[in-house]
């Protein structure tokens, strides 16, 4: 019985086919049904078995100390997501036969069950090259120029080229066209594509720029104006790049703003470990005189002065406020907080429409985070403000 069934033939193609005949109706569907199971359970069988040689060779070879990169490969699952591949190219190949299959129903599936598989195999790749991608990310974090030179921006750009790849392919297993003719008429919606995706075009260039000239990273304080942008860079992406402020809302901004306008980056200061001070005190014009011997007798007794007046040279007649300027040169220069290889400059400014005499106090202290630099700088202006008084000096006030 089984001799007259199975029978090998030989189609228009010039392939050797297995042909089987039965006038069982419920042999047919038997043996179309053991068929199915075949496949499905082939299908199983050969992704257990690739899933576990792929982790054994992965334990295998992930022993080393150098070999971080595969495991952080195995963290995020791309050699599982790999292993999918595999069920799906067993179906694949298998399509013909249930187009060979005499049950109407059933011979209709073979081509459909093949581009399904197909698709498969393709959405499996591309979910298997989205988790590589995670893992370049997560393994590159570890380096320590990682802040320095994110990117985040690039692997994103790769994303996005998985995804145009994997769009065309499934278009065209699906409506059985090459791949060529639909890259045609991609190119002929360039002008379209460059409006849709404008921003990450922009973006993509943007972050090129910043990463090459080193003008932003993970951790910079930075201002940008217009923006309320006022704190602390702390992702950058391909489109966006997100500042915490200091009262800890969260600002996107695109990140060719950072090229259009203008941004004041604190790292150079942060880096230095040096922080400037500039303030500037208007004086009463008059309260400003010449100081005579009483005057600077009483000045040098004075306890609550913290260094001592230094001493006029020649025939040099100071006012109080040219006293006020060298003792100030003296106790900023004595002070532990004053950087004293950085400049140092009490001056006077040229009056301006607010009225008084600016004097100008300019140095650099030694303490760069906020909050001791804020103490530090009211420290010193308190000081200065306390002894106006001793030298007979009036802080001018728009009456």
């Amino acid at each position: 019985m089984f001799a007259d069934m199975f029978r090998i033939v030989e189609g228009p193609d010039g392939a050797h086919r297995i042909f089987v005949h039965t006038d069982s109706l419920l042999v047919a569907i038997g043996l179309v049904a053991a068929l199915l199971l075949c496949i499905v359970l082939a299908s199983v069988v050969c992704y257990v078995v690739t899933r576990f040689v792929f982790r054994w060779a992965v334990r295998t070879l992930a022993r080393g100390e150098h070999r971080k990169w595969i495991r952080a490969a195995e963290r995020h699952k791309v050699f599982d997501r790999l292993a999918l591949i595999v069920p799906a190219l067993i179906v694949y190949w298998s399509a013909p036969l249930l187009a060979g299959i005499t049950f109407p129903m059933i011979a209709l599936l073979g081509k459909p069950v093949r581009v399904i598989a197909a698709c498969c195999m393709v959405i499996a790749a591309l979910r298997a090259g989205f988790a590589f991608l995670a893992s370049i990310e997560d393994r590159y974090g570890h380096f320590p120029h990682a802040s320095e030179r994110p990117i985040k921006s690039f692997l994103q750009v790769a994303t996005i080229v998985l995804y145009l790849v994997a769009f065309i392919a499934i278009v065209s297993l699906v409506l059985d066209r090459s791949p060529t003719y639909f890259l045609t008429g991609v190119s002929a919606m360039t002008a379209l594509l460059i409006i849709v995706f404008r921003d990450s075009l922009l973006g993509f260039v943007a972050s090129i720029q910043l990463a090459a000239y080193d003008m932003l990273r993970i951790g910079d304080w930075i201002e940008v104006p217009g923006y309320v942008a006022d704190g602390v860079v702390t992702d950058m992406s391909l489109n966006t790049i997100k500042v915490r402020n200091f009262d800890n809302t969260i600002v996107t901004l695109p990140s060719y703003v950072l090229l259009t306008n203008g941004v004041r980056n604190w790292r150079g200061m942060v880096e230095s470990g040096a922080r400037r001070v500039r303030h500037a005190i208007p004086f009463d014009a008059d309260s400003v005189r010449f100081c005579d011997e009483a005057t600077l007798c009483a000045l040098r007794i004075r306890p609550e002065l913290a260094v001592p007046l230094g001493v006029a040279t020649g025939t040099e007649r100071l006012t109080n406020l040219g006293m006020l300027r060298r003792y100030l040169l003296g106790y900023l220069r004595q002070h532990p907080a004053v950087r004293r290889d950085l400049p140092l400059v009490v001056r006077l400014l040229p009056a301006n429409a607010h009225g008084g005499i600016p004097l100008d106090i300019f140095l650099y202290l030694d303490e760069t985070a906020w909050e001791p630099y804020e103490q530090l700088q009211s420290d010193l202006l308190d000081h200065v403000y306390g002894v106006l008084p001793l030298f007979g000096l009036r802080v001018w006030q728009k009456r």
